[in-house]
């Protein structure tokens, strides 16, 4: 995610946008919807075939979530990216979740077994046990849940994740390493 995002300007304009510029916020927007977008496509990468979350959606949700409020201190590039890398796991799991509250009946008419015979859209609960899962790292290790929501969540690479939270490269691995680890095991 090292693209045409420039640090110092991207500071400058959330700075005016926190302290209520809203021209600033129109103007941050134009700066960072491509690369959000991307973010949103890397990310949309990993889920199953026939998923029904689509970059521009994600993206546009997680625009209403920052942007339909009062401004939000955002200090630099880098917190900014943490808070849009959280907000995208919970559109993703909030998705998840109405997608399984579907799957098992929500608000839909009810149908006879006959005519439901090949309409099951299989739900994948993966997102759902992810962020339980999560939750109970954070718990356990704050800091490495927060390099797996920037890394996974947040398509983020190793270094921007180190600059992130200010720890090394190498701190960065071994928090990820154990993460995924701990994750897989708790998962599986």
């Amino acid at each position: 995610m090292t693209g045409g995002l420039q640090p110092k300007d991207v500071s400058a304009i959330l700075s005016a946008w926190g302290e209520g510029d809203q021209e600033a916020g129109n103007e941050l927007i134009g700066i960072v919807y491509q690369e959000l977008r991307r973010l949103a496509a890397y990310y949309l990468q990993s889920e199953p075939v026939g998923h029904t979350l689509q970059p521009t959606a994600l993206v546009h949700e997680l625009y209403l979530k920052l942007f339909s409020t009062e401004p939000v201190q955002l200090h630099d590039r880098e917190h900014f990216l943490a808070v849009a890398a959280r907000q995208l796991r919970h559109i993703v799991v909030d998705h998840a979740r109405n997608k399984h509250a579907q799957k098992r009946g929500g608000s839909q008419a009810t149908i006879s077994l006959d005519e439901a015979h090949g309409l099951a859209v299989p739900t994948d609960s993966r997102v759902i046990d992810l962020d339980r899962a999560l939750g109970r790292l954070e718990k356990l290790d704050t800091r490495a849940a927060q390099v797996v929501e920037l890394r996974f969540f947040g398509g983020l690479t190793d270094d921007e994740v180190g600059k992130t939270l200010g720890i090394s490269l190498a701190t960065v691995k071994r928090d990820w390493d154990f993460a995924r680890s701990w994750l897989l095991n708790q998962i599986a």
